[in-house]
């Protein structure tokens, strides 16, 4: 039984064809104008030397039409890429439901580090006479909601991942809850010779997922204590025209230049600075931030610091 030739088969009989003529003279080409005197003892001999010239150069110029001809008659092939989309599409569920996995372990980890962390808080008030116990009941806490941190980052990349993260919108004060998140790293802060200041003159008010928003300033607070040195973190609030404005300020080692542009990317860190920490953060805050239909971008000189700029669009108008 004959089986009907498949038009690819066929162009591919048809390109190895053309290029083995090609080779073939091209080959005699090179080897009948290779070195080597021919004897010239008569006109007969001067006679065939000179056929043999003009031979190796019909041969060259052969095989330079042909290939000028295969290039300009015949398509590149398109190779069958359906193997290769389906593996794509496997990988890809496979990736998802890893990310749901997380999900999952990310949600039900949250409890269990809430009563760790609130145990922590109500025993070093009841050890708030004895220094000692003060001081390692603080690091139990500031790990304890380190951790708490990385939980909530993977919980928003699972959400984020499955498309499945939504707003809670309502009206709030961006100063208010600016304060509030300021206040919960005073320990943190003082713990590695910092200051968290904040700057506003009054409230900014607007329409947005307040734990959302929480989020975005816990992580760029948690990123300048890291990178800051030990010097003071500056934060501002303010109102810009139709947008309400948040700036994280630190005057610690900075980013370079070629690492501005990345470092909002998912598992993206700062080489290798011996600083703990996932990679999420600043993806997660980038993330965030566009949902409310908002922007961030970074400012900064290594060893003078960086800035953090978010801008947020908002419906409402502030006292």
């Amino acid at each position: 039984m004959l089986l009907p030739r498949h038009p690819t088969t066929a162009r591919s009989a048809g390109v190895s064809l053309l290029a083995m003529t090609l080779f073939l003279a091209t080959v005699l080409g090179v080897l009948l104008l290779a070195p080597g005197a021919l004897p010239v003892r008569s006109d007969e001999e001067r006679e065939l030397r000179l056929l043999v010239l003009m031979t190796g150069f019909i041969g060259l110029a052969m095989g330079c039409a042909m290939g000028w001809t295969l290039r300009q008659t015949l398509p590149p092939e398109q190779p069958d890429n359906s193997a290769l989309v389906q593996e794509n599409a496997r990988l890809r569920a496979q990736v998802q439901g890893a990310f749901e996995l997380v999900g999952v372990a990310a949600h039900d980890l949250g409890n269990p580090l809430l009563a760790l962390q609130l145990r922590l808080y109500r025993l070093r008030a009841h050890f708030r006479h004895e220094p000692h116990a003060q001081e390692g009941l603080a690091s139990a806490e500031r790990e304890a909601r380190r951790m708490g941190l990385l939980v909530q980052d993977l919980l928003d990349l699972s959400r984020l991942s499955a498309g499945q993260l939504t707003l809670e919108l309502e009206e709030l004060d961006l100063t208010e809850l600016t304060r509030e998140v300021a206040e919960r790293f005073a320990d943190q802060a003082a713990a590695v010779g910092s200051s968290v200041v904040v700057h506003a003159r009054g409230p900014v008010r607007g329409r947005w997922d307040r734990q959302r928003l929480d989020r975005v300033t816990t992580n760029l607070l948690s990123n300048a204590l890291k990178f800051g040195q030990g010097q003071p973190i500056e934060v501002h609030v303010l109102a810009d025209g139709g947008q309400a404005r948040l700036a994280v300020c630190d005057h610690g080692m900075g980013i370079p230049p070629d690492a501005q542009g990345r470092i909002f990317n998912r598992f993206e860190r700062l080489g290798q600075t011996g600083r703990p920490g996932s990679g999420l953060g600043l993806y997660i805050v980038h993330q965030l931030v566009q949902a409310h239909g908002g922007t961030i971008h970074v400012s900064s000189h290594p060893g003078h610091g960086a800035t953090f700029t978010v801008e947020l669009p908002h419906s409402h108008s502030w006292c």
